[in-house]
């Protein structure tokens, strides 16, 4: 057994320690010294999970995308509207064999239209260069438009029949 020194403890001054109540002085002196080492003991990282990590382009592609996708929601948040005719649909996104991912319900009279395919632009730019860059691949299907009214004074996408 080691001491809080590193040395050997002597087993009959052991037990004379422990006659003397000592025992559990000499447990927490020596316990932490072989926490410490049992940690020196670790599983090397898998080599994969960081390059996946520290690829920065791509990461910064994530976080830009995720900024982009946020400003889309915000721009059409305020749905309100008084006709169907004020409610469109409108396709965000890449998939990798083309077309929109998803489609972004908003009133044409409360969104900034112009802003909003700017910042689209931008969002399927990104999403198809990350598409690319991984390799991606999807079934091809394409989404339909959906139908759109006014209903109860905001937009909201009909149910397909």
């Amino acid at each position: 057994m080691l001491d809080s020194d590193g040395g050997i403890v002597n087993l009959s001054a052991l037990h004379q320690i422990n006659k003397q109540g000592s025992f559990m002085r000499l447990v927490v002196a020596v316990l932490p010294m072989l926490l410490v080492l049992a940690g020196c003991t670790q599983t090397p990282p898998d080599k994969n999970a960081l390059l996946t990590e520290l690829d920065g382009p791509l990461a910064q592609m994530q976080v830009d995308g995720r900024q982009l996708y946020q400003r889309m929601q915000k721009l059409t948040t305020d749905k309100s509207c008084s006709s169907d005719k004020q409610c469109q649909a409108i396709g965000i996104g890449a998939k990798p064999c083309g077309g929109p991912e998803q489609f972004l319900v908003f009133s044409n009279q409360q969104t900034d239209q112009k802003m909003l395919a700017i910042t689209n632009d931008r969002y399927s730019k990104i999403r198809r260069e990350q598409q690319q860059r991984l390799g991606l691949r999807s079934i091809c299907q394409q989404l339909t438009t959906p139908a759109v009214a006014c209903r109860d004074r905001q937009c909201i996408e009909l149910p397909t029949p």
